[in-house]
């Protein structure tokens, strides 16, 4: 079985496979950025590196998020509730963001591979009304 790369991913991805509707596919370096358009042009970002195909949604700026530490501990007693998607923190530009991301073998199948990619796009927009909801007051710690 042959393992994805930069190159296969794009063409995969570029091909606007069904599961995943209409796509904008650009390239940055070692990151490809698939703009899901029917998704309110959602963007996740894909890379593989030896075993694994790892993709990511930045979901808000943390400090947009109010009440962080009960938001975290929140996010951290339900994310078992996000299927085959993992809550995060990452530096963009040297702020703090949000991530939703999710792992898988860079050797799984092209239906595999655009099937965790539209999952991680679905449980990215429940996480993104997750936290338009926490901070209009609608959740409570």
């Amino acid at each position: 079985m042959a393992i994805w790369n930069l190159a296969s991913l794009t063409e995969l991805f570029a091909a606007d496979p069904p599961a995943l509707g209409d796509v904008d596919v650009t390239v940055d370096g070692d990151v490809i950025r698939v703009t899901l358009k029917e998704k309110g042009h959602l963007d996740v970002f894909v890379a593989a590196g030896g075993d694994q195909i790892l993709a990511s949604v930045m979901l808000a700026p943390a400090a947009a998020v109010p009440r962080r530490e009960a938001f975290e501990r929140l996010v951290l007693k339900t994310h078992k509730l996000v299927p085959l998607s993992t809550f995060g923190i990452s530096i963009v530009n040297g702020e703090e963001w949000y991530e939703l991301f999710g792992s898988l073998s860079a050797r799984s199948s092209a239906e595999v591979v655009v099937e965790e990619i539209a999952v991680l796009a679905a449980n990215a927009q429940d996480a993104a009304t997750l936290i338009e909801e926490w901070r209009n007051g609608e959740i409570a710690a």
